[in-house]
């Protein structure tokens, strides 16, 4: 991430700053690190991979599930996270419905993943798993891609899990967006400046998606934070329930 996360972790913080216990819940084992939880929260983490819980100290909770499917307790968390994750998914639309579900009013989803129609997204969507390891292991270094507990992961990257797509479930659903950010990822830019090579094949990258997809694909743009809020519902006045009783 980048400084995106400034403005995720000063809503986080206001939260906790009310004093009362939080209950976390971190969809995907790794995802919440670099988010700095007070004292009063408890964490629970889902994950499909037991391996991948296992490798989080931090959680008070674990679930061994598919977060499109495991019947998460309705109204029971007041934050999820969910970084880098969507993008494993065959449905995570059914996933959104599920962490909608999951929060409690006044509560708070917190999405972060790759463009979909970012460049990074399509040649991570169309190239197979085998190509992402090699990625992993010869330019990012981490020797052990691939092997069992590992990433990378099998990736979908469905166009219902877009910010645009993730922005009119808000709507649908009567979530207020506090905050979404679109920007190029850390690694991508440490890449640029390391190697020349690299920079300039982002600039013919660049004019050439300029000219072929109408401006529509910047090379420069990787990721995306959204924050979304779970709006209280309003309590009918006593007024519009006596009316409502005297018509029953």
């Amino acid at each position: 991430m980048n400084d995106a996360t400034d403005p995720v972790q000063a809503l986080v913080d206001q939260m906790s700053s009310s004093g009362k216990m939080l209950r976390v819940l971190e969809a995907g084992a790794g995802s919440r690190s670099h988010i700095r939880l007070g004292a009063n929260a408890r964490l629970v983490g889902i994950d499909i991979s037991r391996e991948q819980l296992d490798q989080n100290g931090d959680l008070h909770e674990k679930i061994v599930g598919d977060i499109e499917t495991f019947p998460l307790e309705p109204g029971s968390f007041d934050i999820i996270f969910c970084w880098d994750v969507l993008e494993h998914l065959r449905h995570p639309e059914k996933a959104l419905r599920n962490f909608l579900q999951a929060t409690r009013q006044d509560g708070m989803i917190v999405l972060g993943a790759p463009v979909v129609t970012s460049l990074k997204g399509m040649v991570t969507k169309y190239t197979p798993l085998w190509f992402h390891v090699m990625v992993f292991r010869y330019i990012v270094g981490n020797k052990n891609a691939g092997k069992r507990g590992e990433g990378p992961f099998p990736t979908f990257l469905r166009y219902s899990m877009s910010p645009r797509s993730i922005e009119r479930f808000a709507r649908e659903n009567q979530l207020a967006v506090e905050y979404v950010d679109v920007y190029e990822a850390m690694m991508q830019v440490r890449w640029k400046q390391k190697f020349t090579a690299v920079r300039l094949a982002f600039q013919i990258l660049g004019m050439l998606s300029n000219i072929f997809t109408l401006g529509k694909i910047d090379p420069n743009v990787t990721d995306f934070t959204i924050v979304l809020r779970k709006l209280a519902t309003k309590p009918l006045n006593r007024t519009a329930s006596q009316e409502i009783a005297c018509h029953a």
